[in-house]
């Protein structure tokens, strides 16, 4: 799953210390969302990655900015992972009327 994936990393990386607080700051969502998805074995809402795919690519550029390119890269790496995600299951879909 996305979602454990991009948690992890960001944990691993120190930009998060908790489920709660990568669902809120990261998601944009309430706190118990990412454990609510996890227990019912739910993927992540479009909204939830956009907003993910657009955090972690802005952290990224911080990165960057401050010379760390380690830290930048695995971002960057995240970032596709999640725009891969929401492509594989939005494209090529009709718009919504």
């Amino acid at each position: 799953m996305i979602l454990i994936e991009a948690r992890d990393t960001l944990m691993d990386l120190g930009l998060t210390d908790s489920q709660l607080d990568f669902s809120s700051r990261w998601l944009g969502k309430a706190p118990s969302y990412m454990s609510c998805m996890v227990a019912r074995d739910m993927a992540a809402s479009a909204e939830a990655l956009l907003t993910l795919a657009t955090r972690v690519t802005r952290e990224a550029a911080w990165m960057r900015q401050r010379f760390r390119h380690a830290e930048a890269m695995a971002l960057d790496d995240l970032s596709g992972k999640v725009w891969s995600e929401l492509l594989s299951r939005y494209a090529g879909q009709p718009e919504a009327a």
